[in-house]
């Protein structure tokens, strides 16, 4: 009996442990996000966290942001999607993943059939 104890305390004390060493994706992220001509151009992410639950909002067009949907996180990885408008007044669902280190962060995505990576900084 006190044997099943001292293991469950071990086993307790390492789940608290790792989820106080998870990394924390709440906050602003300045993304380098790449342009047509090769060129790039920095990009704000807002990130709110929730247990696994992420919500926030992306860069739009013309500087209006866009409601992150679907939003996950496990550990240092995420993904979320947003609906982007696309031709004749249709929208289209880009899908995001990424992972987190630090305060620095990498998504990946598809952009016109292309997988498209792009890094990341915490906005201090």
């Amino acid at each position: 009996m006190k044997l099943n104890r001292i293991a469950l305390a071990v086993a307790l004390c390492a789940l608290m442990t790792v989820v106080a060493f998870a990394a924390d994706l709440t906050g602003t992220w300045v993304v380098k996000q790449p342009g047509r001509d090769g060129s790039t151009r920095d990009v704000n992410y807002t990130f709110k966290v929730d247990g696994k639950t992420l919500t926030g909002t992306a860069p739009g067009r013309q500087g209006a942001d866009i409601a992150i949907k679907d939003g996950t996180v496990d550990g240092d990885n995420f993904s979320f999607s947003v609906e982007r408008p696309g031709r004749d007044g249709q929208t289209m669902t880009v899908k995001y993943t990424g992972k987190i280190s630090g305060d620095t962060i990498t998504l990946s995505t598809q952009m016109g059939g292309n997988a498209v990576e792009m890094k990341g900084e915490r906005k201090k």
